[in-house]
Order: C-alpha cells, then sequence, then structure tokens
C-alpha cells in the first residue's frame, strides 16, 4: 500500500498477492481522480489540484476565445466536469484507505475551474488578467481550507459526493466573491 492507495476493497482482508490487479477502469478512475498523479506530490496535494484546474480554465478559455457562444460552452464544460468528476470519484474511492483521501484532487481541479466561472459571468468576453486569475485561485484555496459555514458540514456527506460537495460549495462562495470583484471593476 501506498500513498493511501490500495488495489483491495475497504474492508477486506486479503493478501495483496492473492488478489488480481484492480481492473483497468478502477486503475482510469484513480489515475484521474488523484489528477493525473499530482495527489500523490508530497506537500498540499490540493493546491495542486487548483493548479491544474486554473491550467484546464485557461485551456479552454483560450481555445473558446472569440467564439459567440464561448461563454456558455465553457460554463457547460466546467459543469460537466463536476458531474463527470462524481462519478470518476465514487469509481476510485473504494480503491483508498480512507473517506476523503487527501490524494484524490479532481474535487480540486472541478472546483477551481466553477469559481473561475465568476470572472466568466463578470466578463462576458472571457477577459481575464493575471490579477484575476491569481485572485480566483487564492479565493478558492481559501475557502476550501477554512471550511465556514456551512462548506464545513457539506464534507459531512458519505462518499464521492461529500469528497466533492465542500469543494463545490467552496467554489460558489469563492466564485461568487470574485464575480462582485469583477463587477466592482476591481479585477
Amino acid at each position: 500500500m501506498q500513498h493511501g492507495y490500495s488495489s483491495l476493497p475497504a474492508g477486506e482482508i486479503s493478501a495483496a498477492h492473492s488478489r488480481p490487479p484492480a481492473p483497468l477502469t478502477a486503475r482510469w478512475a484513480v489515475w484521474l481522480s488523484t489528477g493525473l498523479g499530482a495527489g500523490y506530490l508530497p506537500v498540499m496535494p490540493g493546491t495542486y489540484g487548483s493548479a491544474e484546474g486554473v491550467l484546464l480554465y485557461l485551456g479552454l478559455a483560450w481555445v473558446l476565445r472569440g467564439s459567440p457562444q464561448g461563454f456558455w460552452i465553457l460554463a457547460a464544460a466546467m459543469l460537466l466536469l463536476t458531474v463527470v468528476s462524481l462519478w470518476i470519484i465514487a469509481r476510485a474511492l473504494p480503491h483508498f484507505t480512507s473517506d476523503d483521501p487527501s490524494a484524490i484532487v479532481l474535487d480540486e481541479v472541478a472546483g477551481q475551474g466553477l469559481t473561475l466561472l465568476g470572472l466568466a459571468f463578470a466578463h462576458r468576453d472571457m477577459s481575464w488578467s493575471w490579477l484575476s486569475i491569481a485572485a480566483g485561485f487564492v479565493l478558492f484555496r481559501a475557502f476550501d481550507a477554512l471550511k465556514p459555514y456551512p462548506i464545513w458540514k457539506l464534507g459531512h456527506w458519505k462518499g464521492a459526493l461529500g469528497v466533492l460537495a465542500d469543494d463545490v460549495g467552496a467554489a460558489i462562495a469563492a466564485g461568487l466573491t470574485l464575480y462582485g470583484l469583477g463587477r466592482l471593476g476591481w479585477l
């Protein structure tokens, strides 16, 4: 067993060598849920997942810039990422030894993408500055780490929904803050 990952189902007391390897779908789910392995990095893996979320958002925004429907496609892509993340995390979770393993960072990837939608809603032309991206990153990380009420209650839900829900709550709070700062012209 390494970094909280186990190919054994939770609660099974069998020697690892007597079990066949995890099916391919489970291995893919673990790989994707750990942010392509970024969740195994040693210090603050959620921060690496958030950075991946920023890169994903910026990449999609860049590809969609100038498109008349770019804003709506970007918003739909971030919402789809969140829904698909729930499915991926649900498939990966049984292969970890804790209820909310720190190695799973796909929730941070999705949460960061949702947060940055606050900028897209504030500036429909999908314009952004590095200051506004940095503000979105810091706001999401702060809300995710501090988990003010009611965000902390969302983390008490069981299973994949509990892993993802507090990050979605932090993303909504950070995104609304980012939107407000953008509408005020501060970002």
